[in-house]
């Protein structure tokens, strides 16, 4: 056996170098699609969370759920409705960006905001919303707006 490894020592040294080198290059492909799975996995993780707070917020807080933008004339009730609304947003964002098939979901409760979505202050403040609304299918109509 001995001679047998002392004779074939160069190929097998060749084969060893070969089976490093494919161990190699298989880290290479294999590590970054695990760390951009764990990456997916703690995104999803993170985005049900968000929206676990969402639900919890609603139930704690049902009048901000039900407010009418167009209504509210006190300023404490229309920051509250306001940190709602935004939160909701945000929401919407990461379920959306976690998968498409949020989008329903979002756009439902999006849906009843639309005076604040499509309220010239937000949309000067914040040029995303426009584009999230749209993504959800919806769109501001004048009716949609306070008058």
């Amino acid at each position: 056996m001995r001679d047998w490894l002392i004779r074939n020592s160069e190929p097998l040294q060749a084969v060893g170098a070969i089976a490093t080198a494919f161990a190699a290059l298989t880290a290479l492909v294999v590590i970054p699609y695990q760390v951009g799975q764990a990456d997916r996995i703690q995104r999803d993780q993170t985005a049900r969370e968000i929206y676990r707070e969402f639900l919890n917020l609603t139930v704690q807080k049902p009048e901000l759920a039900t407010a009418d933008y167009c209504t509210l004339t006190d300023p404490k009730s229309l920051a509250a409705y306001s940190a709602y609304a935004d939160y909701l947003l945000y929401t919407a964002d990461q379920m959306v960006d976690t998968s498409p098939t949020w989008r329903g979901t979002m756009a439902s409760y999006l849906k009843s905001h639309m005076a604040y979505l499509c309220s010239p202050e937000l949309r000067e403040a914040n040029d995303d919303v426009e584009g999230l609304i749209a993504d959800l299918g919806l769109t501001c109509k004048p009716e949609n707006q306070c008058q």
